[in-house]
Parts: structure tokens; sequence; C-alpha cells
């Protein structure tokens, strides 16, 4: 799934391409990929709209159009938006056309992917996207956010970085890059962190998100940006999708565990598990 450092990149690939353009014709060819207001009236309310901004909160693609109106994209899985068409590409479930010369397409093989078109004071149809919790880059993410939003809470630190509303736009590989930079286990329950614990992950969070955003996110295989390129990051990881092999670090071998249905690897040496009354 595009991650933060993803969807950054592709809107800063298709914000000076798209900006102050005027959108003249949208064809969705699977009516499943709109989530509000429903096909048709999606297509009418896009239709000669002009593309005032294009921002990214979490993992969505913001568009502020002109008269207010608002076009919300999640990539899901699989999702990209592109301007140009790789050779073969059999996965197109919408194309906007600009009058810039400019097509926009949304392709996706897992067909996940979600798009909304609201004016204001619709907000109530956005789901999640109304729940956000701070970037990760941004002020409020900071470790006395972190240390408020776990205390209390048993559940694996892991599980609580992929919680949109705690941080908005980490996902998997983000999130066991920056518990391994931070050499905290991602099996330890939230609560059980130290205020200086959290200060080491907030860090560590920005670092890693950082760190991606300058490689252009990481690709294994279907992510692209909005231009077609390639990733790089994946050439920096630490953990994400290397158990059993050693660790860069120390050696030892990396583990495999899953939690909250998602697989996390670890170095079980340099993020040792502390083990605490009613803890795993």
């Amino acid at each position: 799934m595009p991650e933060l450092p993803e969807v950054e990149t592709i809107v800063g690939d298709l914000a000076p391409l798209l900006t102050g353009a005027r959108i003249i014709r949208v064809q969705v060819w699977d009516p499943r990929l709109v989530r509000f207001p429903g096909a048709e009236d999606f297509n009418r309310r896009l239709t000669g709209r002009i593309i005032r901004t294009m921002t990214r909160r979490g993992k969505y693609v913001v568009v502020e159009l002109d008269q207010g109106l608002t076009w919300l994209v999640h990539l899901r899985m699989t999702g990209r938006l592109l301007t140009r068409l790789e050779p073969g590409e059999r996965h197109q479930r919408a194309q906007f056309t600009l009058d810039n010369g400019v097509n926009l397409s949304y392709c996706d093989l897992r067909r996940f992917g979600d798009m909304w078109a609201f004016w204001p004071g619709e907000e109530e149809h956005l789901g999640g996207f109304q729940t956000l919790g701070p970037e990760p880059l941004g002020e409020e993410y900071n470790p006395d956010w972190l240390l408020a939003a776990f205390a209390g809470r048993k559940a694996a630190v892991k599980a609580l970085l992929l919680n949109q509303s705690i941080v908005a736009g980490l996902g998997n590989i983000y999130a066991d890059e920056a518990l391994f930079l931070a050499g905290i286990h991602p099996a330890r329950s939230g609560c059980s962190l130290t205020a200086e614990e959290c200060g080491t992950l907030a860090a560590a969070v920005k670092t890693v998100i950082a760190g991606a955003i300058s490689s252009r996110g990481t690709t294994f295989r279907d992510y692209r940006s909005g231009l077609g390129t390639v990733g790089n990051y994946q050439q920096r990881l630490q953990v994400y999708g290397r158990a059993g092999e050693p660790c860069f670090s120390c050696g030892e071998t990396l583990e495999r565990m899953r939690i909250g249905g998602r697989t996390s690897v670890f170095c079980p040496r340099c993020q040792l598990q502390v083990r605490q009354a009613g803890e795993i």
C-alpha cells in the first residue's frame, strides 16, 4: 500500500502539472471506485472544475477545486495516479482529461482504491479521513502526543503506530523501520513505553519518513510515482521484508511475527522485548 512518502511523492510530481488546469472530461469505468456521491454525480461535479491545489493528508490525495469542491483519493493497496501509462497497462479504472493536454489516469490492479467529491458540509461521508491524527513531520506529532496517545493502551506499539488517528500516513513498512531505529520491540504494549522511549520513537518516525520522502518512496512491485518512476528507499530498509536475514547492526537473524493481523519484522537483539506484568 502506498504510505505517506509514496503519496507525498505522487502529489509532488502531479501538482505542477495539474494545478490551474480545468477538468474537461471524466471517465470512470469502475463505478465501485467512487465512494461518494455516486459515479454519475461524481462525474458531473468534477467536469468543468478548475484544480486550485493538490496536497496530501495522511495517505490521501486532496485536490481542492474551484467553488469549494474537494476531490479526495485514497490509493489503498495498488492504486496509481499516472500521467503516462505503461505499455500494456490493463488496469485503468478512470481517466481525467484536462484542458492543458494532460490525461490523468487512475489504475488499480486490486480495485480497492476510493474517491470522493464533496462540498463543504458533506464531510460525514468521508469515513476515516475525518479522524486522522497529526502528520508525523508536523509539530503536533511529538513525544508528549505519543505518550498521551499510548497511555492506558495495552495494544502492541506496532498496532498503535498503524492507527491513523494516532499518526496519519504511517503504514507497515515505515512502522517496522521506525521501531527498529528506536530499538523498541513491536509487541511492547503502548502503555509500557516511558516518556524517554516515546521521544526516541517520535524522532525515529520523523527520521524514517523524511528519509523515505527524499528517496521518493519504496517500490517492491506496484508503486509508481505520478510520473511512472519507482522509489529507492527499498535499498535503505533495515528490517522490513528481511525476515530470516542477518541484522545489519548486530548480525542476529531477523524474526517475523503477526501483530494485529500484520506481519512485523524485527531484530530480537536490537529490539529486546521488555516484559512487565500483564504483558506478552
